[in-house]
């Protein structure tokens, strides 16, 4: 049984750890066959080569196989890759496992290292997961797809699978919830009064709510009506805000906004939906493809990364630091900089259509 109230999205019985603890073994190339198809376009040969190479020089990770039917659940390209190397057998863990579970397994899989998916094979990925659960939370199904909670609630509204038997569904937290009308924004309500110091994203969280409806309950209860759009004036009590939200914020009447020179800028603490990751979120999946992993010009590249982009928005607490008279020659550097990593995304997007 899958549960998405772990972390993983999967049972405990079957979850990353006891994968990984699953024993290695040799099994026959020419016994195994693909599986789930997540990729609408195949076998990616560039990769493909790039694993080759890899594999004259280092162990490649093991692949995971459905023990039903000796069936790939993620590594296709290192099979493939056995099979141009002339190997007769490959390492591998065999889980035991279902379908769906499967399925579940290969989309967390791919979110930790490896080619990456599409967009449109992690969406047809994410609508074969919501076929298969859909009692599981927009949420829930998001940290398995990789996708944003905003596009699984769009891929459930254009499917008949709106809301399940019961109008309920299960949370990241495993816990059951009600999608009603106006349920989330009473459950928002609930766990701001109950935490009043939690940041709004905590909220949004911990009460799977997206992130706007948090702001809008919150400004509602400061004003003191009700969190619903249609609802009467209330009892709402001021909050306190965490200071990584008062930023976003806007002040409650009859108390003045400080002026905003007298205040570093905010720091990011993460990102809305479906915009461009940041290093931190993707550095781990990065490292652990074998094509970077286990080349010389691989790790000087995720030293560097890690050197340069591990800290991008770094500076806003430093631009204060900057007297006036330096400005005039830190500006043109930074700008200079701010060139140089425009022509480094130039050159890689140029890679990327030429692939």
């Amino acid at each position: 049984m899958i549960d998405p109230g772990s972390s993983t999205g999967i049972g405990p019985e079957i979850s990353p750890q006891n994968i990984e603890n699953t024993p290695e073994q040799e099994l026959p190339v020419h016994a195994l066959s693909p599986g789930l198809h997540l990729r609408q376009g195949g076998i990616n040969a560039a990769y493909l080569q790039l694993l080759v190479e890899a594999s004259g020089r280092s162990q490649l990770p093991p692949v995971l196989v459905q023990k039903d039917g000796w069936r790939i659940i993620d590594g296709l390209h290192r099979l493939e890759a056995a099979k141009l190397c002339g190997d007769h057998s490959i390492k591998a863990r065999l889980i035991d496992c279902s379908d769906a579970e499967a399925l579940v397994i290969a989309m967390k899989a791919n979110s930790a290292h490896g080619l990456p998916l599409s967009k449109a094979d992690r969406i047809g990925g994410a609508e074969r997961v919501l076929r298969a659960h859909p009692e599981w939370s927009d949420r829930a199904i998001a940290s398995v797809t990789g996708l944003s909670a905003k596009t699984i609630a769009a891929l459930r509204e254009r499917s008949a699978l709106a809301t399940p038997p019961g109008g309920q569904r299960l949370g990241l937290d495993g816990k059951l919830r009600s999608v009603t009308a106006g349920e989330g924004r009473r459950r928002a309500a609930a766990y701001i009064h109950a935490h009043p110091d939690a940041t709004l994203r905590e909220v949004a969280r911990e009460t799977e709510v997206s992130l706007g409806t948090v702001h809008d309950v919150s400004a509602r209860l400061r004003r003191g009506v009700s969190p619903e759009r249609n609802g009467l004036r209330g009892t709402g009590a001021r909050l306190t805000l965490h200071p990584a939200d008062r930023a976003v914020e806007t002040p409650a009447a009859g108390h003045a906004q400080a002026p905003a020179a007298e205040d570093p800028p905010p720091r990011r603490t993460g990102a809305p939906a479906d915009e461009p990751p940041v290093w931190e979120t993707v550095a781990a999946k990065v490292a652990n493809d074998p094509c970077i992993r286990y080349t010389a010009g691989g790790k000087e590249f995720l030293q560097w990364m890690a050197q340069h982009a591990g800290d991008p928005d770094g500076w806003r607490e430093l631009v204060g630091a900057v007297p006036p008279h330096w400005v005039g020659v830190i500006a043109p550097i930074a700008e200079s900089v701010s060139k140089e990593w425009s022509l480094f995304a130039e050159r890689l997007r140029g890679r990327q259509g030429a692939v």
